[in-house]
């Protein structure tokens, strides 16, 4: 038997969505309905809800009317101010009514139950709500919640092989966890200039890495919320309700129109190359560290951590593979532990951070390890580095 119950039983029954044998999709679903919830708030410029809290939340009533105005347009009149328990049930009813007046099925849920706060049910009544305003406006064809035919997930699942077909998805959990299929998604759908082009490259075991790495060129790119981040897609307990809210979000994702405004505006293709430029070719903000016009990798020879050595290594063999280490104005591998305390003091104050192997381009901190390698998967290294 499925461990959704009432309307999150309906929308699931037909729809091949795992069911797991503990209750971890949960907590990633609270959170992930919490987040679409405040995405929908925000439009309306309405009060966000505190994290992970949406059930709570909508014992009154209030913030799922604010909701389903924004969501679908439309002014309702209730209680904004409800004090007593009754003034939650009539609020409450009102938004079920106007619900079942826009065409939705509800089964087995009434205003007591979300006023309870019911878990299971206020979440499958979101569900419901999503798969109505979002995803079955992004298929057009799409039949009901809990159609037992072409359902949500078959006709994602189609949509989503018919992008990335290398991948072979067939599902809306395990296979999206190692972040790959997703950094994969993001680089069709921006298309070219491509976004994450080494995607196929990435390691599984950085899982959660190249799920960020997805999630934030797609908010950067496509203005998708971050309904979900990295870790929970990473995760085990990853649900295919929540993974299906969040993918629907780019069925209809377009590349910002700005950015070719903006790399014109950061085209650097009209000056000297940078080893040719004056030292003051722009105007500098804190203490000059003397790496004006070069690329510095600042480290160290007397840490013996096995993952530093391992961090130094991968860094170096990036940056020769980005034939980095042939160009004038790179200066590898500078020893903080060789220099003078004040100059140490000052490439540790500038970064904020005393953790090596760190980048510094054009006398500015980029990044440590973590950083450069993100920065280079998103393609935003090689940019930083023409500067």
């Amino acid at each position: 038997m499925s461990a959704l119950g009432g309307v999150a039983a309906s929308a699931t029954a037909g729809s091949g969505l795992r069911v797991s044998q503990n209750d971890g999709w949960i907590e990633t679903q609270t959170k992930t309905f919490t987040n679409w919830v405040n995405v929908q708030l925000e439009k309306g410029g309405h009060t966000a809800i505190p994290e992970s809290n949406v059930v709570e939340a909508f014992k009154i009533g209030v913030p799922l009317l604010q909701t389903l105005e924004v969501i679908s347009g439309k002014p309702v009149k209730y209680n904004k101010s409800p004090r007593l328990r009754v003034h939650f049930i009539e609020n409450l009813n009102i938004a079920l009514s106007f619900l079942k007046k826009e065409g939705l099925t509800l089964v087995n849920i009434g205003s007591e139950d979300i006023a309870d706060g019911s878990c299971k049910l206020v979440l499958g009544l979101i569900w419901t709500i999503i798969y109505h305003y979002q995803i079955a406006v992004a298929f057009k064809s799409a039949p009901s919640a809990n159609a037992k035919k072409n359902s949500a997930k078959d006709l994602l699942l189609e949509w989503v092989n018919s992008k990335i077909p290398e991948y072979g998805i067939s599902n809306f959990n395990k296979d999206w966890n190692d972040g790959r299929a997703l950094c994969a998604l993001v680089n069709v759908i921006g298309g070219q200039p491509w976004l994450i082009p080494n995607h196929r490259e990435m390691q599984p075991e950085s899982a959660r890495r190249n799920a960020q790495t997805a999630v934030d060129a797609a908010y950067g790119h496509f203005g998708i919320p971050k309904v979900l981040e990295g870790d929970a897609i990473s995760s085990p307990s990853l649900d295919d309700l929540s993974m299906m809210t969040y993918i629907s979000y780019f069925k209809t994702a377009q590349r910002s129109s700005n950015e070719e405004t903006q790399e014109q505006e950061h085209d650097s293709s009209s000056l000297p190359v940078p080893w040719e430029r004056p030292t003051d070719w722009r105007e500098y903000k804190g203490k000059d560290l003397g790496g004006r016009c070069k690329i510095r990798v600042y480290s160290s020879t007397t840490t013996s951590s096995g993952v530093f050595r391992k961090q130094n290594e991968e860094m170096m063999r990036l940056f020769e593979r980005m034939n980095v280490h042939k160009r004038p104005d790179f200066e590898p591998w500078v020893m903080v532990d060789l220099m003078e305390k004040a100059e140490r003091d000052a490439v540790f104050e500038k970064a904020g951070t005393r953790k090596l192997p760190m980048l510094f381009v054009d006398d500015e901190y980029v990044g440590g390890y973590d950083e450069v390698m993100h920065l280079n998967e998103t393609s935003q290294l090689a940019k930083i580095l023409d500067y």
